[in-house]
């Protein structure tokens, strides 16, 4: 065999081989498109992610809620507790102070009878310590002792003021005219003893009828 003949042969042989060639490179797109449609039909990603993003929304809820309740267990053993036990303690106070305010009830009651019987005595005491004044002054005018009758009624007026504060309208009106008649008696003693003797006793009767009606 020449050279011609071994050249025409390699010639037909790449002319064979050449249709597999391109025949195998025509089919490879395919395959690959096939492969890209089977793998993306046998990964479901999406439904996946949803799922999962839900477990993490679950668990963050549990942590939060977890933390929220440590958060209310502390505020109440910090706070809560100890103004729980204060308002016990003020309540149990409280009662203990309603107790002791409905012993003192009576007492008080019996404090306010106590004070009106001092007043009613002291007036009393005042209104006779007025006619002890108005008795000195009738036994010096009888002994015809003018200034020892005048020294006598000297604080009679100011202790007839102080009775009349002391008692309701009506009593203090009749005192009012035990003072006119006591002023109209120190001006009589130097004038005319007759007269004065006269209205001292007039004014100690008077003094008399009015202790009988206030404290007896």
């Amino acid at each position: 065999m020449n050279e011609e003949d071994a050249q025409a042969n390699d010639e037909l042989e790449i002319t064979i081989e050449s249709p597999d060639i391109e025949a195998a490179e025509a089919e490879k797109p395919a395959m690959e498109t096939k492969q890209e449609i089977f793998e993306d039909t046998e990964i479901p990603s999406e439904p996946v992610k949803p799922k999962r993003r839900l477990r993490r929304f679950l668990f963050w809820m549990l942590c939060v809620t977890g933390v929220f309740a440590l958060g209310l267990v502390a505020m109440w053993f910090v706070r809560v507790g100890p103004l729980s036990t204060e308002f016990e303690k003020a309540r149990v106070e409280t009662e203990l102070l309603e107790s002791e305010l409905d012993d003192l009830r009576p007492l008080q009651a019996e404090n306010t009878q106590l004070s009106e019987a001092l007043k009613t005595s002291e007036s009393q005491l005042q209104l006779l310590s007025v006619l002890v004044d108005v008795t000195s002054a009738q036994l010096a005018l009888a002994q015809e002792d003018e200034i020892a009758a005048k020294a006598a009624l000297a604080g009679t007026k100011a202790s007839l003021l102080e009775l009349e504060e002391k008692l309701s309208a009506a009593d203090a009106e009749i005192v009012r005219d035990l003072i006119d008649r006591l002023e109209l008696v120190q001006r009589e003693v130097d004038t005319d003893e007759f007269a004065a003797s006269r209205d001292l006793e007039i004014l100690a009767n008077n003094l008399l009828s009015l202790e009988r009606s206030l404290f007896r």
